[in-house]
């Protein structure tokens, strides 16, 4: 038998969908990140209330000074036990970024499996 002292049980990310992202507008105390780049949103759209932090700022931006988080994002930098839901495109992006809040000690973390293209789908429009 192992045992690994200061080692916590592994964080499990959570797959959320359609139905549970299309109440975050009525649950401010949760994040929704999208880690698309900038013009990805431009050309295709946003889902409502998420923040965009493009996947290779996520590490960088999640361990931001609480001022500088508020002042890109306008939004209150998430504690550690904040629910941050991420996605992207497709899920896979999301996924990674869902790893790294983990692996930054973020407890509360879920990945919107499906993701732009699984809400464009649902909500009638073109991905």
């Amino acid at each position: 038998m192992k045992r690994f002292f200061g080692r916590q049980e592994p964080t499990a990310i959570e797959l959320v969908d359609y139905e549970y992202v299309k109440k975050l507008p009525c649950e401010p105390q949760k994040l929704l990140v999208d880690v698309r780049e900038p013009n990805e949103l431009e050309e295709s759209g946003q889902i409502p209330t998420s923040i965009n932090i493009p996947l290779a700022q996520v590490c960088q931006e999640l361990v931001a000074s609480k001022q500088i988080f508020e002042c890109n994002y306008g939004r209150k930098r998430p504690e550690l036990d904040t629910e941050i839901i991420f996605h992207c495109r497709s899920g896979k992006r999301s996924l990674q970024a869902a790893e790294v809040a983990v692996a930054l000690g973020f407890r509360n973390v879920k990945n919107y499996e499906g993701s732009w293209l699984d809400w464009a789908k649902n909500e009638g429009l073109s991905s």
